[in-house]
């Protein structure tokens, strides 16, 4: 398992999608510091809320990209039958998928902590030249530490569910529909119908999982209701991940793959 765990690792890193992706990550952060700093001219950059809305704000596009990272991976090796070949070497097919998703969250993890960092490095040029408020302290410095973690952590969840809805639909393409049907459609109607539970919904707890309230509130087209916890949605988040991972790994097992 770890030399599989291994081998995924490095066809993760070597994909052309993640350093696709790494590339655009990094000029977009770049981006948003010149556009901060030229904004905060005349608009004053609150130093405390700014840095941490920064963080919050980013967690979505990180997500978004792990979850096509994870699509990627895992549905380019169904197109060019790189699985099939995979399989001959190691035919247990649950043990592929589990590793295959370790190594996407892995990378993805890290690499939205080295996102984040690169997006505080980009908007320190307005803190330090438009900046006001308070000085950072330590209770603050932790706050921020913990949004980052849990931004990542988002961010790799993303990337697992991305690589089982691959799974499940046998190919990247299936993936991102699924993914956007489920978004758009899924999602939306859910809450039209019974706005009381959207708060139990994938993209309410997202949501509560990166606020920094402790019951924070959710808006939505059914009104506004209060989200979960930090902690109740994370666990809600990492029940969704396991039970899509086991449907995927019980999809794998029974496809013909040739």
């Amino acid at each position: 398992m770890i030399d599989l765990l291994a081998a995924d690792l490095r066809r993760v890193l070597w994909r052309p999608v993640t350093q696709a992706l790494g590339v655009i990550a990094i000029v977009v952060m770049g981006f948003v510091g010149v556009v901060v700093f030229f904004h905060t001219v005349k608009h004053p950059f609150h130093t405390l809320t700014g840095l941490h809305g920064g963080l919050g704000a980013a967690a979505t596009p990180l997500a978004l990209g792990g979850f096509v990272l994870g699509a990627s991976v895992l549905g380019a090796d169904f197109g060019s039958r790189a699985f099939t070949t995979l399989l001959t070497w190691e035919p247990r097919r649950q043990r592929v998928l589990a590793a295959r998703a370790a190594a996407c969250a892995v990378v993805t993890a890290v690499a939205a902590l080295a996102m984040l960092a690169v997006l505080i490095i980009a908007l320190l040029p307005a803190v330090f030249a438009h900046g006001v408020g308070p000085s950072p302290t330590g209770t603050w410095c932790l706050s921020m530490v913990g949004l980052a973690v849990r931004c990542a952590l988002l961010a790799a969840a993303a990337s697992v569910v991305g690589v089982s809805f691959a799974a499940i639909g046998g190919s990247t393409a299936a993936a991102l529909a699924g993914a956007g049907i489920y978004a758009l459609v899924v999602e939306q109607a859910a809450i039209a119908a019974v706005p009381s539970i959207g708060r139990w919904l994938i993209g309410a707890d997202a949501l509560s999982w990166i606020a920094a309230t402790r019951h924070p509130t959710i808006s939505g087209p059914g009104g506004r209701t209060n989200g979960h916890t930090v902690i109740a949605a994370g666990l809600l988040l990492l029940a969704v991940v396991v039970a899509l991972q086991a449907l995927a790994t019980t999809v794998l097992r029974r496809r013909d793959i040739s």
